[in-house]
């Protein structure tokens, strides 16, 4: 389980999130309003300007993609593919959507493409079992397992329902992890291809292989075609800024999972 401590830090102290600007400019001022430290707010609130206009920039969001993603960039062919039996897609983040008794859930821009990944996959292979792995956040909006609209975008490409294993209790990689071992030891399945997005992978696999497992990575794409490709690399934008925002929470989570020894080794 995740401490109350650790969803603090992922709410309130990712650079590049809006409630990091706003207690970052609190402290600011009360720094100004105190002679003796406002030199120090003056400074510290130049600092967190240049941060935001910085991390606004597409340059900056590709700059922290490439990093995590290196050697995690290419599709796999019909030679990796032989003798691989399962297919483990991850969830990429869902939010579910209430109005009286309506109720729609929404994948993710990640979580699409993973998918799209997946189906891709499964069509180059020989009736393959598919594990899709996503549990709940109400925090986020996510009140419905993510597993469930993964697996019906699944269906809808032509994967066959029972093709389909759901693992649906996890909410981190970690647990995703734990959980699915016993999944694909169930159904014999010893050779298996991993879907997620580039940054993510990097992580996910350290995370699969401490835990005894081999997986082999199938990156899905990072973005849609043409992402941002009418803007400049040095202007700033919100979705730049978003993307900034998740890219340094994967850093900070990639730095928490170390310390906690949930990262096998290099």
């Amino acid at each position: 389980m995740i401490t109350p401590m650790i969803e603090i830090i992922k709410e309130y102290f990712v650079p590049g999130s809006i409630p990091f600007l706003l207690i970052g400019m609190a402290l600011g001022v009360i720094l100004l309003y105190r002679r003796s430290s406002a030199t120090w707010g003056k400074r510290w609130l130049t600092l967190l300007v240049v941060l935001y206009l910085a991390l606004s920039t597409p340059l900056s969001f590709k700059a922290m993609e490439s990093a995590l993603g290196r050697g995690y960039t290419d599709r796999l062919d019909a030679e990796e593919l032989e003798g691989v039996t399962g297919i483990v897609i991850l969830g990429g983040g869902s939010i579910t959507l209430r109005s009286d008794r309506e109720e729609m859930n929404i994948l993710s821009d990640a979580g699409i493409l993973r998918v799209w990944e997946g189906v891709r996959l499964y069509h180059n292979l020989d009736e393959a079992w598919v594990f899709v792995s996503g549990g709940v956040n109400e925090r986020v909006g996510m009140t419905t397992p993510e597993s469930l609209p993964m697996r019906d975008m699944l269906i809808d490409g032509g994967v066959p329902a029972s093709r389909i294993l759901l693992e649906s209790s996890s909410s981190n990689t970690f647990e995703q992890a734990l959980n699915l071992g016993p999944l694909l030891e169930a159904r014999g399945v010893e050779r298996f291809v991993m879907v997620t997005s580039p940054s993510h992978m990097r992580r996910a696999m350290a995370t699969f292989t401490a835990q005894g497992l081999d997986p082999i990575p199938a990156p899905s794409k990072q973005h849609p075609d043409d992402f941002l490709a009418d803007r400049s690399v040095f202007l700033p934008n919100s979705q730049a800024l978003e993307e900034s925002r998740m890219a340094m929470r994967e850093i900070m989570a990639l730095l928490y999972y170390g310390l906690r020894g949930w990262l096998s080794s290099p």
